[in-house]
């Protein structure tokens, strides 16, 4: 807001400044005044705001405005001593003092704006950025030379008169050159001021030049005058132009195209200079000749090296992109170009590899074609979001189906390339396998399942061995107190008690007994005695030994003929028999039928015992082997409930390379089996070894 006022001001301060001294408006006195005091005081609003935006900027800029501020403020010098002569002595000498402060205006200015440049880009290396400010100087030269400086020459006075006459546009000369360089080696957001300093200096050089031309010829309009306040005046404004916080940074093309068309812009501008001296009926001189062959040559020069430039970056382009190419085609992740449709519109080997589909295959096919149907919509709300520019790129995780039918986890992401008019030109997708992260994942959340498992088995295990505990003792403590306070017990309720006590005591006995089973073969410290068994055998004494403590319910036995034997030890397989029928008759209803049987499947000895208990299996189903598994050997089951017998026989057929586990059957019962391989025709010591070699794989 602030600096639009200002520059509304410096429009009204100039139509009015023209109007009064062009008219002119009041006596010649009163003009002449007017004239001279208001170029010194433009002169020394622009010191005053170029030291002001000093004050307020970083080292370099900081010299560049300070410099500009000096430059203003010297010729603000000269003006005064300038106004003194003419307005108070009534005389205007030129040569005079004043000339010491317009001319020392000149370096102080090319020095300011120097400070403005940053650092060449592009073709703007020194020595061209040098050749091509020499072409400028050449031709400003050539065209002022013909408007008006051949005159200032020639024109009669002393050599003193006409130096100095020529040194106000030369130096202009000068001071444009540094600053149409400096407009090209400024950031985007300096440009503007830049801009502001070449019209302010246009003016000035416009007055300079009026003033040396119109001197020589005596025919000067003070009119002209209005250049150097308007000039400074917008100087000013660009010191006040408004500052944003990265005005240092740096936004250049990767080729300045400025550079490589300059040349050719001297030309035209010498060209057409030379035109209208011809159309004007006049020729060029000797001088203007030697300087259209400098331009000449320096112009054959230019563009010879910039060839030269040019193939050096033609080289390192194509060089660049080779090594672009082979770093995407050695790639070890996918990488693919797709249109706006998401059609894949190339790819890279290690994509072909990655979804196992030939490049020339995948080219015109959607993502979609690898995506599964329950992941397009929401990777294609992603896309979306990508199109419409709310996002930079887009990433995830997804399992994608390969062309051989098969599955990959993949972390994916898109990215939107823009064309230099920033409008989208393709999508660029990256594949990256991440199944075995995946997987890893899901073994560790199976793992912490498992764990969270193991921790509720061993606190139900530790409850119910506390509850058997706890109940076998207070039967002991029960019937040692009555044997303490009893008074009128006889021989027979005495010899009651004390077969009580013995066998809760027996009780105890024979769960700790399991207990130390159990965790001498958890721990490996159990060991066999391996022979050829026979279990059918085994099942047939087992049976005999159980028929006896049947309570209600009938057991029918099945046995295979010609069973063959297995490698094992017989003691311990006796011991699993007799834990699945003692579990079976537990659980079974009265005159529920139990059945004991014996088959070969697949080279397997196969033993299985069916009841129909309706009871919930908790202590064996769901402590010992878990919800819907089958013969699982999955070490965290190691852990059983109050079911210490299962659990030994569970360890015992697996140090027997064998398996063991239920089926449920729905609403009549369950079968319990284990398996056992077939021994072979070998010596007792391939028969231990085979064992040996089982139970460690198990």
């Amino acid at each position: 807001m602030a600096f639009g006022a200002a520059a509304v001001a410096v429009a009204a301060t100039t139509v009015v400044f023209a109007l009064i001294v062009g008219l002119p408006v009041g006596s010649p006195r009163f003009v002449t005044a007017l004239d001279d005091i208001g170029e010194a005081l433009a002169a020394l609003i622009a010191a005053g705001a170029c030291a002001w935006t000093a004050s307020r900027s970083d080292s370099q800029f900081k010299r560049g405005w300070m410099l500009l501020g000096a430059s203003a403020a010297a010729w603000c010098l000269g003006q005064v001593v300038w106004t003194v002569d003419e307005v108070v002595l009534g005389v205007a000498p030129f040569p005079s003092m004043a000339d010491l402060g317009f001319l020392a205006a000149v370096p102080l200015a090319i020095g300011g704006l120097l400070s403005f440049w940053t650092a060449p880009r592009g073709t703007a290396q020194r020595w061209h950025l040098w050749l091509d400010g020499l072409n400028i100087v050449l031709a400003l030269t050539f065209t002022g030379w013909a408007l008006g400086l051949q005159q200032v020459w020639l024109s009669g006075g002393s050599f003193a008169e006409r130096a100095i006459g020529l040194a106000y546009p030369v130096g202009d000369i000068l001071i444009a050159t540094v600053l149409i360089l400096g407009i090209r080696r400024a950031t985007r957001y300096q440009h503007a001021r830049m801009l502001l300093l070449l019209g302010g200096l246009a003016a000035i050089s416009m007055s300079d030049s009026a003033f040396a031309y119109m001197t020589t010829s005596g025919t000067y309009l003070n009119v002209f005058d209005t250049g150097w306040v308007v000039g400074y005046l917008v100087i000013a404004l660009a010191a006040l132009w408004p500052a944003r916080p990265n005005d240092r940074v740096a936004d250049r093309l990767p080729i300045d195209l400025w550079q490589i068309a300059l040349p050719w812009t001297v030309v035209v501008a010498a060209a057409t200079t030379a035109l209208i001296v011809v159309l004007r009926g006049g020729r060029t001189d000797q001088f203007q000749t030697e300087l259209a062959v400098a331009m000449a040559a320096l112009l054959i020069v230019s563009e010879v090296l910039t060839h030269i430039d040019s193939l050096s970056m033609v080289v390192t382009s194509r060089r660049s992109e080779a090594m672009l190419a082979e770093v995407i085609a050695q790639a070890p992740i996918g990488i693919a170009r797709a249109d706006k449709t998401f059609k894949i519109i190339d790819a890279n080997p290690g994509m072909a590899q990655l979804l196992r589909d030939p490049p020339e295959v995948m080219v015109g096919s959607t993502i979609a074609k690898y995506l599964r149907t329950d992941d397009r919509a929401l990777v294609y709300e992603k896309i979306g979001a990508l199109m419409s520019e709310a996002v930079d790129s887009i990433q995830g995780d997804n399992l994608m189906i390969r062309a051989d039918a098969t599955e990959v986890w993949v972390h994916w992401t898109s990215a939107a390339v823009k064309d230099a008019e920033g409008e989208l030109e393709y999508f660029l997708t990256t594949l990256e396998d991440v199944t075995a992260t995946h997987e890893a994942e899901e073994s560790s959340e199976a793992n912490l399942l498992m764990l969270e498992r193991l921790n509720e088995l061993k606190s139900e295990f530790l409850q119910g061995v506390s509850f058997e505990f706890k109940t076998a003792l207070m039967e002991i403590n029960g019937s040692s107190e009555l044997l303490r306070d009893g008074v009128d017990l006889d021989a027979a309720e005495v010899k009651a008690l004390a077969g009580d006590i013995y066998k809760n005591g027996a009780r105890l006995d024979t769960m700790i007994t399991e207990m130390l089973d159990l965790d001498r073969i958890e721990t490996g410290r159990g060991s066999l005695s391996v022979g050829p068994v026979d279990l059918n055998a085994i099942i047939a004494r087992e049976v005999e030994l159980v028929r006896a403590n049947l309570e209600g319910a009938v057991l029918s036995v099945n046995l295979k003929a010609s069973l063959p034997a297995v490698a094992g030890d017989a003691i311990k397989l006796s011991e699993v028999v007799r834990t699945l029928l003692r579990n079976a008759i537990k659980y079974s209803p009265d005159g529920g039928l139990i059945v004991i049987a014996s088959a070969l499947r697949h080279g397997q000895v196969e033993v299985s015992v069916k009841d129909e208990g309706l009871a919930v299996r908790a202590d064996f189903d769901n402590r010992l082997f878990g919800d819907g598994d089958l013969y699982t050997n999955n070490p965290i089951r190691k852990v059983v409930g109050t079911g210490l017998g299962l659990g030994i026989a569970r360890q015992i057929v697996e140090m027997h390379g064998g398996q063991i586990g239920v089926d449920h059957l729905e609403g009549i019962g369950s079968i319990s089996r284990f398996t056992l391989p077939a021994a072979k025709s070998v010596s007792a010591h391939e028969l231990v070894t085979e064992v040996a070699i089982a139970g460690m794989v198990a």
